[in-house]
């Protein structure tokens, strides 16, 4: 899920990253622009519109390999049983 550090003294956003890149960065703006002070206004904040993982809205690939084994499992036990 990407982040972005926002400073509202400076009008300044980061680049969209993980949240611990958005915390380094608010780390070195504190520490080049405010001398190590906290500005007040600034905040870590979730990108609008993102999900937590880019393919977090697609059913993943091995969940679905396991389902179709899932399914020839019951279709193999259902002709043994039927027999």
């Amino acid at each position: 899920m990407p982040y972005v550090y926002r400073c509202h003294r400076c009008r300044a956003t980061s680049p969209p990253g993980t949240r611990h890149a958005a915390e380094d960065a608010r780390r070195e703006h504190r520490d080049v622009e405010h001398g190590g002070l906290a500005p007040d206004g600034e905040r870590i904040v979730r990108v609008p519109g993102s999900t937590r993982h880019p393919d977090g809205r697609y059913v993943s690939t091995g969940g679905l390999l396991a389902g179709l084994v899932l399914l020839a499992l019951a279709e193999t036990v259902a002709r043994l049983w039927g027999r």
